[in-house]
C-alpha cells in the first residue's frame, strides 16, 4: 500500500510504501516523520507541517495527541457510532 503525505497544492512531500493491510493510522506518525523541505536559504529543512487535513481514519486520541505535542494544527473528522449518539 502506498501511503502519501502532500502540500495543498498536491505535490507530494513523503511517500511510505507498506506491505499489505497496515491500517492507516498506524502509518501516519512515520510518514509525517518522513517530511523535508529544503529552505530557499541556509538552514535545516522544514520537518513539520503547518496543518494536516486528513479523513476519520486517522481520528485516533493518540494520532490527534500527537499532532499536539508537535504544535501540528489538524482538522480530522470525528468518528460516529452507527446508533447516531455521536
Amino acid at each position: 500500500m502506498i501511503h502519501l503525505a502532500c502540500d495543498g497544492k498536491g505535490r507530494p512531500l513523503a511517500i511510505l510504501v507498506t506491505s499489505g493491510r497496515r491500517h492507516d493510522s498506524v502509518c501516519a506518525r512515520p510518514l509525517l516523520e518522513r517530511i523535508r523541505v529544503p529552505r530557499t536559504g541556509p538552514g535545516r529543512p522544514r520537518c513539520r507541517p503547518d496543518q494536516v487535513i486528513a479523513d476519520q481514519a486517522y481520528s485516533s486520541r493518540g494520532f490527534r495527541a500527537y499532532l499536539r505535542k508537535r504544535g501540528i494544527a489538524h482538522t480530522i473528522p470525528e468518528k460516529t457510532t452507527s446508533d447516531g449518539t455521536g
